[in-house]
């Protein structure tokens, strides 16, 4: 009988002892066999052009509009992200549109054979099907974004013609290390000699210029090398393109985003050259559910996969330029392995009212520890009352009852996890909760 893709997903779960296990040399034996093609001459030669991107902050983003204004010009483009919301499905994608069940279960099955002795992580598994479906699928480019760290992870088993490291902040200190410029190097583990090399951030660690220069890297910093401006109407400029429209996904942050973008896509331009119409549709037709994602305006309710310090204040500037709501309310949900404590720093001097909910997974934070955090956070608002939910259904129920029934104008906030977002999407979006 075959197996539906769920089987798959559970088998693998159990296949390989650790759940996180940095290092290529298990992905690099098994993708040999199973695209022995590729691996006739050394180099390795793949059908298409590669772009790895890297960072603590911004990943998703970033391969979303790359995405989008690759699709309007109209090239044949593969992408693969992590981790999903709702679908598995949602991490391979072919021109913005997630892949088929039997797709991804036709790669595993290659896989299987291919791998013969070779015990797998679930990772590892989703990023060999990624690569395999998109040699497949004869893609012209395809965009790669890391999973976890950079250096080890198996997304970099291929070697990228171009590289994008997006931010480094410190986050997962248990496998990249407890310093930002430890966490760097890791990260800049997936730029090639000879290809080039980008940071997007305007705070460059001091490890990776020291790489850069160890290596002769061909090397672009943002604020540095290339830079927007912005007018006063809201539209943008960079290098030659000028008057760019907002890119439709929220918050000041998508500019610097998108102008890391139109680097990318500037080193390759004599390949997959692009016009600036073309730019400007895909600006405007991106989508990325789960960041700063405005769900309904009236009552006003965001939610953000923001989990870590770096995020938690990008998302709180997003939060202050809007002006749909008078109070805030949040409905917070995190992991053990996050800085908890700072992250609620950032946001408690917004918050009116705190609701804490468990999450689906053995590496959540008990919302009770939660709440005992916001407790004893130097803010005295919105302290009086710390209620813990099962899950955001209940949390949710309980903001409707207290406050959406007093007819003000609050908004909500639900953020810190991946998990939070997707129990926040499957209530308001599919039962349209909020309504």
């Amino acid at each position: 009988m075959a197996k539906t893709l769920q089987d798959w997903l559970d088998w693998q779960e159990t296949l390989h002892p650790c759940e996180i296990d940095l290092g290529l040399q298990r992905v690099d034996r098994v993708i040999r066999q199973l695209l022995p093609d590729c691996y006739r001459s050394d180099p390795a030669r793949f059908p298409f052009t590669i772009i790895t991107i890297a960072g603590t902050n911004g990943k998703g983003s970033t391969v979303a509009l790359l995405e989008a204004i690759l699709c309007v010009a109209g090239y044949r483009v593969g992408s693969y992200t992590s981790p999903h919301l709702l679908r598995y499905n949602e991490r391979i994608k072919i021109n913005q549109a997630a892949v088929s069940d039997s797709l991804i279960c036709d790669a595993f099955a290659r896989i299987d054979q291919a791998r013969a002795d070779v015990s797998l992580s679930y990772f590892e598994f989703g990023t060999l099907a990624a690569i395999d479906i998109m040699v497949q699928q004869a893609c012209d480019i395809v965009i790669l974004e890391v999973g976890l760290g950079g250096r080890l992870d198996a997304v970099n088993v291929l070697d990228a013609d171009v590289s994008l490291v997006t931010t480094i902040d410190i986050d997962h200190q248990d496998w990249l290390g407890s310093d930002r410029n430890t966490i760097a190097l890791e990260k800049a583990g997936i730029y090639r000699r000879n290809k080039p090399a980008i940071y997007g951030d305007s705070d460059c660690p001091e490890t990776i210029k020291t790489l850069v220069k160890e290596q002769d890297l061909c090397f672009f910093q943002y604020s540095i090398d290339y830079q927007y401006s912005l007018d006063k109407d809201g539209l943008w400029n960079w290098g030659c393109y000028t008057r760019l429209p907002e890119p439709a996904l929220k918050g000041i942050v998508q500019y610097k985003n998108a102008t890391n973008v139109l680097m990318v896509l500037e080193l390759l331009k004599k390949q997959f050259p692009v016009t600036e119409e073309q730019i400007k549709q895909g600006l405007q037709k991106v989508h990325l559910p789960g960041r700063f994602q405005i769900i309904s305006h009236d009552p006003f309710i965001v939610i953000d996969v923001a989990h870590n310090v770096q995020a938690a204040r990008v998302l709180k500037q997003s939060l202050q330029q809007s002006a749909d709501y008078e109070r805030l309310h949040i409905i917070i949900g995190m992991l053990k392995d996050k800085d908890c404590t700072e992250v609620i720093s950032v946001l408690e001097s917004l918050a009116d009212s705190w609701r804490i909910i468990e999450l689906d997974s053995a590496r959540a934070k008990p919302a009770e520890e939660i709440a005992a955090i916001i407790a004893t956070s130097s803010q005295s608002a919105a302290k009086k009352e710390l209620p813990t939910f099962n899950n955001f259904q209940q949390a949710f129920e309980d903001y409707k009852n207290k406050v959406l029934s007093s007819g003000g104008k609050d908004g909500l906030l639900v953020f810190g996890s991946f998990y939070t977002v997707t129990d926040a999407l499957q209530t308001l979006e599919q039962a349209k909760a909020y309504e």
